[in-house]
């Protein structure tokens, strides 16, 4: 009875050591999990300079963030430690992992219509390979436990504990692990029956309150932002239909903490319905071996007082039958509200659906009256914009006109300048003319004057001309041709007249007579200056 107790503590104290030591199993080979162990200052403080003169080990830290989410959070720093650890170290150090996992959810919040099929093989040294093994003797080392599963396939993490007489071992499939279970469970080594079981399963998770369309690929595609998972599955009814409720087996332990610890803290929503999933551990049962008759501890004094009397009818009118029916009773009033809390739970599932989409509803009709006062607010903008672009125009078309009716103006005075110039000039020729015309009637006196010995010719003409009555006129061209033109301005050219002087010395000019400088009478010369 003592060799049969340790079993049995050795399976309620698995959960609490199997990632330590599995972990330690892991790192045995390259030194890691002892290194930590000795300086446990570099493992959550010192600032950037905690590793010292060595480069940081990345695989340690990947590993450490992976198990931290799994256990209780011990104190960064200390008087040897350090300030905060990398995680905490801003731009030099590693990021927040919730800032990391926020922006992972980030990138999943599109359309999830087409999802890539899941790889529906296994994979190898998964979480359901695992076995422990129970009632090892104290004499058993790790490479004879080693040899013997061996033979059933690839072995790794093999990890014993030799205090309190139990260990673990990984195989590489499932159905290798199913073998070596079946076939070592109750075989003697070193005086001692294994004991073989499945190991309890720390790294799986199962999730509620799923919506009918959630689907296994879905399920994977939405929890594969907290860590790895080997096999995610929707739980369906005998007919095929979803059950609400779903597995998820994460490869470690840390990841599925993260799951339960960010599902529980805020509503995580898988598709556009507000239903949050539930996330809560799960524990698979190894329902195929069940309790066999060697598993119940014969020498117990219960056991042989029940096993005493075998299978029965109770008597209608006997005790036992009484108090078999008040058993009966209590279970169909346990059925019963139960039967009653689960439909109340319907109809307030019913209730909060509704309540859901009035007010999904109340929030899409706000926020389309919130953009429809946007709009407003911009119609009004645009509209004084409009307005005072419009007044632009016309101030601008306004000034153009102006500008236009000014160029208009300046160009008439231009114009009608111009026109009294020519005005100007027209009647300022036509004086020309006939002072022209004046001047060449005095230059004919003149002439007449200068060529006295041509007048008795002349008036002989003219009153051969007039005739008797003495008054015709003579014909100018007449007149005209009855003296000679090349002595017209002889003598005044050189200066000199019929009284003498030359040149400008004595000479009064070129336009006056010298036979008329008595003649207070005659009109002075007029000749048109250039």
């Amino acid at each position: 009875m003592a060799a049969e107790n340790p079993d049995t503590t050795a399976v309620k104290v698995e959960s609490s050591t199997e990632n330590g030591n599995t972990t330690s199993e892991n790192n045995a080979p390259h030194g890691n999990e002892q290194s930590h162990t000795q300086n446990p200052g570099n493992r959550r403080g010192g600032g950037r300079f905690a590793f010292g003169n060595r480069r940081p080990n990345f695989n340690n830290m990947k590993t450490e963030n992976n198990e931290f989410f799994g256990r209780k959070r011990m104190n960064r720093g200390g008087n040897h430690g350090g300030g905060g650890g990398p995680r905490d170290q801003g731009p030099l150090g590693n990021r927040n992992p919730d800032d990391r996992l926020n922006e992972k959810v980030a990138q999943l919040s599109g359309p999830t219509f087409d999802l890539q099929p899941i790889d529906t093989s296994e994979r190898r040294f998964s979480g359901r390979s695992r076995l422990y093994i129970g009632n090892i003797a104290a004499e058993v080392t790790e490479e004879e436990l080693n040899d013997l599963f061996k033979q059933f396939g690839e072995t790794n993490e093999l990890f014993v504990n030799k205090e309190k007489n139990f260990g673990f071992i990984r195989l590489d499939f499932h159905a290798s692990a199913e073998k070596a279970k079946r076939e070592l469970d109750g075989t003697m080594l070193k005086g001692r029956s294994l004991k073989i079981r499945f190991a309890p399963n720390g790294s799986t998770v199962k999730v509620k309150n799923l919506i009918p369309f959630v689907s296994n690929e879905l399920l994977q595609y939405a929890f594969g932002v907290f860590g790895e998972i080997e096999r995610s599955s929707v739980i369906v009814d005998d007919r095929g239909k979803s059950t609400g409720e779903g597995i998820i087996e994460y490869a470690r332990k840390g990841s599925a903490a993260l799951a339960i610890r960010k599902c529980t803290e805020s509503c995580y929503f898988l598709t556009a319905s507000l239903r949050p999933v539930i996330v809560e551990p799960y524990e698979i049962v190894d329902d195929t071996d069940g309790y066999p008759d060697k598993s119940i501890p014969k020498k117990n004094a219960e056991y042989m007082k029940e096993r005493e009397v075998g299978p029965r009818f109770a008597n209608v009118n006997g005790f036992e039958h009484e108090y078999g029916t008040r058993w009966k009773q209590l279970h169909e009033l346990y059925s019963q509200k139960e039967q009653a809390l689960k439909k109340e739970l319907d109809m307030e599932k019913e209730k909060l659906e509704a309540q859901m989409e009035y007010a999904r509803y109340e929030h899409e009709t706000e926020l389309l009256r919130e953009q429809l006062r946007a709009r407003e607010l911009d119609r009004d903008r645009q509209k004084r914009e409009w307005e005072i672009k419009e007044r632009q125009a016309d101030e601008a078309r306004q000034r153009n006109e102006e500008q236009m009716r000014r160029q208009q103006e300046e160009m008439q005075a231009r114009m009608m300048h111009q026109e009294e110039e020519l005005r100007r000039r027209h009647q300022e020729n036509s004086l020309f003319m006939q002072a022209h015309q004046l001047d060449n009637m005095l230059d004919q006196q003149e002439q007449n004057y200068e060529q006295p010995e041509q007048h008795g010719i002349f008036n002989s003409n003219i009153q051969n001309d007039m005739g008797d009555s003495g008054n015709m006129p003579m014909d100018p061209k007449t007149f005209m041709n009855t003296f000679d033109r090349n002595r017209r301005f002889e003598g005044r050219e050189m200066g000199r007249g019929p009284h003498g002087g030359g040149g400008n010395s004595g000479g009064r000019g070129r336009w006056t007579n010298d036979n008329r400088g008595g003649n207070r009478d005659d009109f002075p010369n007029k000749r048109r200056r250039y």
